[in-house]
């Protein structure tokens, strides 16, 4: 069975840190690329709903205060329509099935209150509490934006949590860890090869200088353990 090496072992604990960061990489890339269209994504959907809600409303306003005009029913069908667009705009950019129940459910009710309003006199208080009615749902509605721009925020705090675990797994404890390991494994070779010297200095004593003697010499010498000075023997 081929043994490892404590070569081929430095080797590889050395590759560890930077095959993390190869992994790591491309991963808090992309981590760092969505948070940047984070903003662009809130305003495309959600400030976009919310915009939608605000309209929903204004226009539901004027469509009551219309009533009271000589042109109402002109005025009625205006805001109707301006309406109707709100819904459209809202629907395309809910992001929960929350949001997009609430929709359905101003979009199914909002009908048969038109219909009531343009044929309504300006003096006919029946259709006020189907007016509130609808303003309450578009308060739901309302309360469901807020609720999707919260889960975007919570979504995006529990990605940044694991971004930043990734960037200190693999900047600071990985590199960390290789460290500790190559400086153990140095160690152990360093010990190996001062033991392996005083080998070789009472072998020269015994059995003379020889040429392979000569060559473990110079490969230790090259290693970093050479021949003790004879300046600093007692």
């Amino acid at each position: 069975m081929t043994r490892i090496t404590i070569a081929t072992k430095l080797r590889l604990v050395s590759a560890i840190a930077p095959l993390v960061l190869l992994i790591a990489t491309p991963i808090l890339a992309g981590g760092f690329y969505l948070f940047g269209l984070m903003p662009g994504v809130l305003q495309e959907n959600q400030y976009a709903v919310l915009r939608a809600s605000d309209g929903l409303e204004s226009a539901l306003y004027k469509m009551d205060w219309g009533r009271t005009q000589p042109d109402g029913l002109e005025i009625i069908k205006g805001q109707q329509r301006r309406f109707v667009g709100y819904v459209d705009s809202a629907r395309s950019h809910a992001s929960t099935r929350d949001q997009l129940d609430k929709i359905e459910q101003i979009a199914q009710t909002a009908n048969p209150i038109f219909d009531q309003l343009r044929q309504a006199s300006p003096g006919d208080d029946s259709v006020e509490p189907k007016l509130r009615e609808l303003q309450g749902l578009i308060a739901d509605l309302n309360a469901a934006n807020d609720g999707a721009m919260t889960e975007v925020v919570a979504r995006a705090e529990s990605r940044s949590h694991i971004f930043i675990a990734i960037a200190l797994v693999a900047g600071l404890l990985v590199p960390w860890v290789v460290f500790f390991l190559v400086y153990r494994q140095a160690g152990q070779v360093g010990g190996a090869l001062r033991a392996i010297r005083s080998c070789v200095e009472r072998l020269q004593e015994r059995a003379g200088q020889s040429v392979e003697l000569k060559e473990i010499d110079e490969k230790l010498t090259l290693l970093g353990v050479p021949k003790p000075n004879p300046m600093f023997a007692e």
